[in-house]
């Protein structure tokens, strides 16, 4: 008795589960075959890094045919669609599907930038991996200008000190460059005063940091802050610094 129960209760959940593959077989095929009613792009990007605007993949769309009347749904390529979308330059991710109305979201996340990179007299984006990434046509906030790093530890390495920057009470507003010599000494500008700090070597920053500030407390207590044309940390237990006359 107790082995016929079972073999009801598998031939039952067999039976279900055709059921439920012939369900979504058959809602997906009555999907497909929906006339496309319009698409909508969702872009998500970072307010002040607008590297894509939906109009610049408008060639791309039309080549699927997306701006045609009486195009049915089966007929577009959704999977080669996302795939060259997933491949443009300023795209991350890139998500396509079709609604039951009809509707073709394209869902996509646009990448960001930390900083730009000037190499051989090229300059491209740098993405918080240390990647490298064509400039974008459209308008973007000023970001640090990295020059003098030629490989992928060494982006790293800037994209460690751009962060510390940005937590230090030092460099309000991070720092505008940062030039690598090729002995991978350092020389910063930093965001919130025009002059330029000899860092040497990227480690020990809390130190040369702290450094630092205490230089700048000690100007702007004595008026001289405006002065300040250049700042050497490179030394162990001192500071060197340069006034305009």
């Amino acid at each position: 008795m107790r082995v016929s129960k079972l073999i009801i209760t598998f031939l039952t959940w067999i039976i279900v589960s055709l059921g439920m593959i012939w369900a979504f077989r058959e809602s997906t095929d009555i999907r497909r075959n929906r006339l496309l009613i319009g698409h909508r792009i969702s872009l998500q990007q970072p307010n002040n890094q607008i590297f894509i605007i939906p109009s610049d993949l408008y060639n791309t769309l039309d080549s699927f045919n997306l701006f045609g009347d009486s195009v049915f749904i089966e007929e577009i390529n959704i999977g080669l669609l996302e795939e060259i979308l997933c491949k443009h330059p300023h795209i991350r991710d890139a998500e396509v599907f079709s609604t039951w109305e009809g509707l073709l979201k394209i869902n996509l996340i646009q990448k960001s930038a930390i900083a730009r990179m000037v190499s051989d007299k090229k300059m491209n984006y740098l993405d918080k991996n240390g990647d490298l990434f064509p400039l974008s046509i459209h308008a973007s906030d000023k970001l640090p200008v990295l020059t003098g790093f030629e490989d992928s530890n060494s982006r790293l390495e800037a994209l460690i000190f751009i962060e510390n920057a940005l937590k230090h009470e030092a460099f309000p507003n991070g720092v505008t460059s940062i030039h690598r010599d090729k002995n991978g000494n350092y020389t910063v500008s930093p965001e919130w005063h025009n002059h330029e700090i000899l860092w040497g070597e990227p480690g020990f920053f809390d130190n040369k940091a702290h450094k630092a500030n205490a230089v700048y407390a000690y100007l702007l207590q004595n008026n001289d802050i405006d002065k300040l044309s250049k700042l050497d940390l490179r030394f162990k237990g001192q500071v060197v610094y340069t006034l305009n006359n």
